[in-house]
């Protein structure tokens, strides 16, 4: 996957950007004058894909964004572990960040899950000296995870037990928006945080216990992506897609009151604060086809371009933040503005 990828960003040449860039206007449009290379298609990164994860389509086109993104980097991850594990072999395999392991809900919470020993396992004292156990798997740096990865605090609640708390790394924060009450991003980071009822756990004389979770903010990532969880199954097997649109800024804050409380004092305001540089949008109604269009912000540019297959034109930032019923924003990529 390095050297596919090394491939991929070699096909790419500087686009010339005058100094002083010649505008037209159309109608009431300015337009900037940009001159774009030939365009080409990475024919390898599809075969690639195909090869190495069988569920993809033949040709490896028509796939989900979210989950081609979370592809791309748990393969690159996992290949510059595998050869850091050549330099240092006593480093252990890291877990993949997004895998089913790492999601909210994804896993049993370890309420009464015997953890395995290859999981650290410390007790912390936190806020009004409460006692919780933490776990967190093994977990090796590499410059992925250097640029993409955070982690999350799962914190399972049981009355006259002490907390338990799993430590998770991820890739993309995946934020539900299904609830009728989320029109914002913003929204959507708090019902992430949101204190929530856990059912079905019972205790060795059958009878239920009462447990809740809540999940935090326990480390932020220089690159910050969110996942607007627009794809929904049902219960009778079907996929649809939510359309609604969801507002997001260019400037975004991420609150204290969403971070672990252990971290909350020392994470600076510079540090939770990022702004956007791209969006990646899915075009169309149906949850199992469609289209997907990218805008990214240019430094040569000072601006942002619309990027449609081999069509890029200009834009501005009121078109990036403007959404329809056709085009709605599926991936959010933010940057920390204390690394711009």
């Amino acid at each position: 996957m390095i050297d596919n990828f090394v491939r991929l960003v070699n096909e790419f040449t500087n686009m010339p950007v005058p100094s002083k860039t010649k505008q037209q206007t159309v109608g009431e449009k300015v337009i900037k004058d940009i001159r774009t290379g030939v365009p080409f298609e990475p024919t390898y990164i599809y075969r690639l894909l195909t090869l190495i994860k069988s569920s993809l389509s033949e040709k490896g086109r028509q796939e989900d964004a979210e989950e081609y993104l979370g592809f791309t980097l748990n393969g690159l991850h996992e290949e510059m572990l595998a050869l850091k594990k050549l330099i240092s072999p006593q480093e252990e395999k890291a877990p993949t960040p997004n895998g089913p392991e790492s999601q909210p809900g994804g896993e049993e919470d370890g309420a009464d899950k015997e953890e395995e020993g290859s999981e650290d396992e410390w007790e912390q004292v936190g806020p009004r000296n409460k006692i919780s156990v933490t776990r967190q798997a093994d977990f090796v740096r590499t410059p992925i995870t250097d640029i993409f990865g955070g982690h999350i605090r799962s914190v399972v609640y049981q009355q006259n037990s002490k907390e338990s708390a799993t430590l998770q790394p991820f890739f993309t924060l995946q934020l539900d928006i299904q609830s009728e009450k989320i029109r914002t991003v913003q929204e959507a980071l708090e019902m992430l945080v949101a204190r929530e009822s856990v059912q079905g756990y019972t205790s060795k004389t059958k009878q239920e216990i009462e447990i809740s979770r809540r999940v935090t903010l326990e480390e932020l990532p220089p690159v910050l992506v969110l996942h607007l969880k627009r794809f929904v199954f049902e219960k009778t097997g079907g996929c649809q897609k939510l359309t609604k649109n969801i507002d997001y800024p260019v400037d975004l804050e991420i609150s204290k009151d969403l971070l672990s409380s252990g971290v909350r004092s020392k994470v600076l305001k510079g540090q939770r604060t990022y702004r956007l540089f791209a969006v990646v949008y899915h075009h169309g109604n149906s949850a199992t086809g469609g289209h997907y269009t990218t805008d990214v912000f240019h430094i040569g540019l000072n601006g942002w371009l619309r990027i449609d297959d081999q069509a890029v034109k200009v834009i501005n930032q009121y078109q990036v933040l403007k959404q329809t019923a056709e085009r709605t924003a599926y991936l959010l990529y933010y940057r920390r503005v204390d690394l711009l």
